[in-house]
């Protein structure tokens, strides 16, 4: 092999290297990497274009080394773009996925949600409820769900798909197949919270007993905690598993509704609290003005 090739393979492989070493550090080093990441790449090129500077002119290869480092850049380019499109394809799937399940689900045949349910391959059964509850097209998990209908609101009026029945149903299908794990609870939690948001208390207590259910299987004792070592690898589609998060949400799921008095007299401090801002605004922008 002469010396040309060797400094055209050599530098070819430099920037395929870096470029992996990048990617590593954004997935394990903390986010001061990110911020740091730029003056690196940008100190790293310039020590490339010295090294090859100097090795060439020693080698009589200066060509070949940046030949090699050209070669290296464009293959680099190739690669991510042949990521990129396995990563689009690899959500399209997942995208069209979810959403036929979710009419699979808002139909209401138990058997075939079941079916369904343990025939995904991209959602555990529990991403799956977690995903199921999500508002329609909102942040999150939510841009897997079709759009609901505008009889089917949040507090907040977002919509969503999968009603509160149809939701237990899959929740109970999780429970019985899977009440063991961890994973189950975390479910059930983020369950618990999209009852929350869509204002229907009322579901406590049916939702109450499938919880006491994994905590009978796992054990535990019918406390609000989670059982067993926290997961390692948490759902990005589910929420966390904080026992004091757990409490207070049973707390204000399970807290009375406001008299038309305390209602009232929310809105009247509400409505202060505005007032006195909006003086201590005025008063700055005075003072700042006489001076």
């Amino acid at each position: 092999m002469t010396v040309r090739t060797k400094s055209f393979l050599i530098w070819l492989s430099v920037v395929p290297v870096l470029s992996a070493l990048c990617v590593v550090g954004l997935n394990l080093l903390p986010l001061w990497f990110v911020y740091l990441l730029p003056y690196a790449i940008g100190v790293a090129l310039l020590m490339i274009l010295v090294a090859i500077v100097a090795a060439g002119g020693a080698t009589k290869s200066l060509g070949a080394s940046f030949g090699g480092l050209a070669a290296g850049v464009v293959l680099v380019f190739v690669a991510y773009d042949i990521v990129k499109t396995a990563d689009r394809a690899d959500w399209n799937a997942s995208y069209n996925e979810f959403r036929q399940f979710s009419q699979v689900v808002a139909r209401g045949d138990r058997k075939a949600t079941a079916a369904a349910l343990d025939d995904l391959r991209r959602f555990t059964p529990a991403e799956a409820l977690c995903i199921l509850g999500s508002e329609s097209g909102t942040g999150g998990s939510g841009y897997l769900m079709p759009e609901g209908p505008d009889t089917q609101r949040t507090r907040q009026g977002n919509r969503y798909f999968i009603s509160t029945p149809r939701l237990f149903e899959v929740a109970e299908i999780l429970a019985s197949t899977q009440p063991a794990q961890r994973e189950t609870q975390v479910a059930l939690y983020d369950m618990l919270r999209d009852l929350h948001r869509r204002g229907d208390p009322a579901a406590f207590p049916r939702w109450e007993q499938l919880w006491l259910r994994t905590k009978a299987a796992t054990g535990g004792t019918a406390g609000w905690h989670f059982d067993g070592a926290r997961l390692r690898w948490p759902s990005e589609q589910c929420g966390g598993d904080d026992d004091t998060h757990l409490a207070d949400l049973v707390k204000e799921i399970n807290k009375p509704p406001e008299t038309p008095a305390e209602s009232r007299a929310h809105e009247s401090s509400s409505s202060q609290a505005r007032q006195a801002a909006d003086n201590a605004l005025r008063d700055a922008q005075n003072t700042a003005v006489a001076r």
